[in-house]
């Protein structure tokens, strides 16, 4: 009888955490190169026999399954290409093959992100909102002087003259400039996507080195996060399904249970 109890009490606890990805995902449904996460699950019995499969806990064997209650294992990320859109913004960037921005917080810590809706902070360098500064192929942070700017695929970054506008020189010489140089942008791409760790809004951690990644670069443009929300609004109402069944299942065990304590108590 204990036994229905547990099943439906872990089966509830793991459709709120379930619930709890699902509504993250949706919440971000809107961030540019978020990527979703997807609850993953097992059976209770099963983590702890893997878990316990040899004596220092180091490289784990499964060595038995059998149990209906089920457990959170972990949660996974999904990484693959979002939608390209372009939205004619000076900033923009979007990643058309695998990798990532490299951003530096104010600490001097590097975070990684697809997300390449960049603004200039109050110094004008190239920044990430709050999240730091866009960090350059030369391992410095960009700075922007001036918006007239023009960006290739390899994510070279130009200053354009204004057009119509000479050296500046008294000898009546009104040649355009040339595009100047000002940076480009770093772009890695790691090849063990589990040693990132995800934090908010589309942003990795990670102590691995990344590896440089040339080209892939749409500029004026943003990749949309990869995520379905008709399949979210799915999987959301039937995590709520599933814990309502439980939870109504739940109330007529602990009945039977006081049904079965008072007639025990009457012989």
């Amino acid at each position: 009888m204990f036994q229905g109890f547990y099943n439906l009490a872990s089966g509830m606890l793991y459709q709120t955490r379930n619930l709890n990805v699902i509504g993250n995902n949706m919440v971000n449904s809107a961030t540019p190169g978020y990527k979703p996460d997807r609850m993953v699950s097992t059976t209770f019995r099963e983590e702890m026999l893997y878990r316990s499969g040899n004596r220092d806990k180091s490289n784990p064997v499964q060595i038995g399954s059998v149990s209906m209650i089920r457990a959170s294992r972990s949660t996974v990320t999904s990484y693959n290409q979002g939608a390209v859109e372009e939205t004619g913004g000076n900033l923009d960037f979007a990643l058309t093959k695998p990798g990532f921005f490299v951003i530096q917080d104010s600490a001097g810590n590097q975070v990684y992100t697809r997300n390449g809706s960049f603004t200039t902070d109050e110094d004008g360098y190239l920044s990430l909102g709050s999240r730091g500064r866009v960090i350059g192929e030369d391992g410095n942070p960009i700075e922007l002087p001036s918006d007239h700017i023009m960006v290739d695929q390899s994510g070279n970054i130009y200053e354009m003259p204004i057009k119509g506008q000479g050296t500046g020189e008294d000898d009546g010489n009104t040649e355009e400039q040339e595009p100047v140089l000002l940076g480009k942008l770093r772009v890695v791409d790691f090849n063990d996507y589990s040693q990132l760790v995800k934090g908010d809004n589309g942003v990795f951690t990670t102590t691995a080195a990344g590896n440089g990644v040339d080209g892939g670069i749409q500029w004026k443009s943003l990749e949309r996060s990869n995520i379905d929300p008709i399949e979210e609004m799915t999987q959301m109402i039937t995590s709520q399904r599933a814990t309502q069944s439980a939870a109504q299942v739940l109330r007529i065990y602990d009945q039977l249970m006081g049904k079965v304590a008072s007639d025990i108590g009457r012989i």
